[in-house]
Formats: structure tokens, sequence, C-alpha cells
């Protein structure tokens, strides 16, 4: 930049800074800008909800019987009218356990064998209950867990579960070339409580420890506050998610009301401890996370 003499050192710099932050502007402006994985997610989202305005019933996953705790998780069932129905990995999230009625405190599996959940849960000696794609119930029981710190814990079953179950991929560690790292930055994602209900749950990703979300507010392009629950009692370990195409990716899980502890922060922690619970029940498998390549979108500016 050439600054003729009628301009004074100090116009000079205010320019400069003026440039400086416009730029910056442009590049948090971008993260969130058609083509963006941002804005990807935001719209892709928003697709699945085939332009209904929202409302609870449409949010709740399966349906139960109104009968024991047992029968209403053996003869529970996929709702067609629900606004993800057919969305990869739902199966991978159990409809409860056979010891307390309801959809409280639930893992999430990221193998077929391992799970991830909140440490101030204990599911460990529990039998889970997972509905699969063709309405098939399977029992597992947990056999042991361990703590990793930040409310995470990972666990493993007493065997591994059939494909028709699945797990999900997690939210890799390089999420930060393609996400916005900033904590005034909200991407659309999922969240899911104790009703066994999927709603839009606005998030601020960052860079540190805990991914946090709001649902008074709605990402940019995405959907609007009518889709939003609040997290409440009992919502904790049910897991908070993004949807790309017709696949859940794990995020997080409900540690409290406002957030999680950050899963793609831990990768190597989580890998280590799959691991040494595997040897723990001598496992013929070693299974180790599945990351979800983002390398599809643009890396944004920052």
């Amino acid at each position: 930049m050439n600054c003729s003499s009628h301009i004074t050192l100090s116009r000079c710099l205010i320019l400069f800074i003026g440039l400086l932050l416009a730029s910056r502007v442009l590049a948090d402006d971008s993260s969130t800008a058609p083509g963006t994985l941002a804005y990807y997610l935001a719209t892709n989202t928003i697709a699945h909800t085939d332009d209904r305005d929202g409302g609870y019933s449409l949010m709740l996953e399966i349906k139960q019987p109104n009968s024991t705790a047992l029968d209403r998780l053996t003869n529970a069932v996929w709702s067609q009218s629900f606004w993800l129905k057919n969305v990869r990995g739902l199966s991978a999230t159990p409809i409860g356990f056979t010891n307390y009625l309801g959809g409280q405190g639930l893992a999430t599996m990221v193998s077929p064998r391992h799970f991830l959940c909140a440490t101030h849960m204990h599911p460990e000696g529990f039998t889970m209950v997972f509905l699969d794609t063709n309405n098939i119930s399977y029992f597992r029981k947990t056999l042991a867990r361990l703590d990793i710190g930040n409310d995470t814990s990972i666990g493993i079953l007493d065997k591994d579960l059939p494909p028709s179950v699945g797990f999900l991929p997690v939210l890799p560690s390089n999420y930060t070339n393609y996400l916005s790292a900033s904590h005034l930055d909200f991407i659309q994602g999922i969240g899911m409580n104790q009703d066994m209900c999927l709603f839009g749950e606005p998030m601020m990703l960052g860079n540190g420890a805990f991914v946090h979300w709001d649902s008074s507010v709605n990402a940019p392009s995405g959907l609007g506050k009518n889709w939003n629950v609040k997290i409440r009692g009992g919502d904790s370990s049910n897991p908070a998610m993004l949807l790309i195409g017709d696949q859940l990716v794990l995020v997080s899980h409900n540690y409290y009301v406002g957030g999680g502890p950050n899963y793609a922060n831990q990768i190597p922690a989580i890998n280590q401890a799959m691991h040494q619970l595997s040897s723990k029940v001598h496992a013929k498998t070693d299974y180790q996370l599945t990351e979800f390549p983002l390398d599809q979108w643009p890396k944004i500016r920052r």
C-alpha cells in the first residue's frame, strides 16, 4: 500500500488497520457462505423437513406401546412420520435399558462393539436394547468402561451388534479446516433427549474441550427455532450430531444443558481406550473410531 505525501502516517495506519479488519470480516463470513460445509449442514438439514413446520410429534423417532418396560422395548417400531426417518445411524443409539423405563442416559455405538457415553451416567452392567433398521430388537450387556476425562467414557458390549444396527462415524480431528472454530459462529446440529426425540441444535464447535449449543438461536441458513428443543435433566449422555447427506455424524453427548465434550479433540484417547477394552475382554477384533471425511468441502479462511 503506497501513501502519498498528503496522507499522514497515522492515517496510513488507520487505513491499513481498516483493511485488515475488513479482510477478517470477509474470512469470517466465508465460513457460512454457499459452498461451505456450514452452509451445507444448514440446508441439508432443512431439506429433511420436507417443508413441514415442526412439532414435537414429528421429532419422535419411534413408536412404543403403552405397556411394561420390556414390552415397550421389544415392540417398538420406527415412526414413519419422523422427520429423519431412514437416516443412517439412528439405530446406533439404543432405545433404552431393560432395567428401567425411558430414554435417559443412552450411549451411542462407535464400533460394532464399543460405545461412547457420559461418565456420570454409569451404564456398565446394564442391558441395552437396540432397534435395527428392520424393527428387530437386539439385547446387549455392557461389560466395562474406561473414563478419559471431560465426562467422556468408552464402554464395550458382550458381543458385536449386526450391521443392521451399525455405529456412528465421528467428526474428524481436522474439522477446523472446514468449520469455524469461533465461539461466536453457530452451525446446524442435531440433538436428542430422553423422549427419543431428535431436533435442531445450533452448535458452536470452537477448538477446545467442549462443544456448546443454544436452543434460543438458529444457525445461519438453518432450521427455525421451532425445531429446537432445550436439554433438560435426564437427557445426559444422549448424542449430539451433525447430518451429512443421510448420515448422522457424532460430535458430543449431553453433559450439561448447554454443551458436552468435544469428541474430535479426544480421538487418540478414545482409540487407546477402545483398544484397552478389547484387550481386557479378549475380543477377537480391535475396532477404532471411524472419522467422517470432510475433504469434499473447501477449506475456510481463518
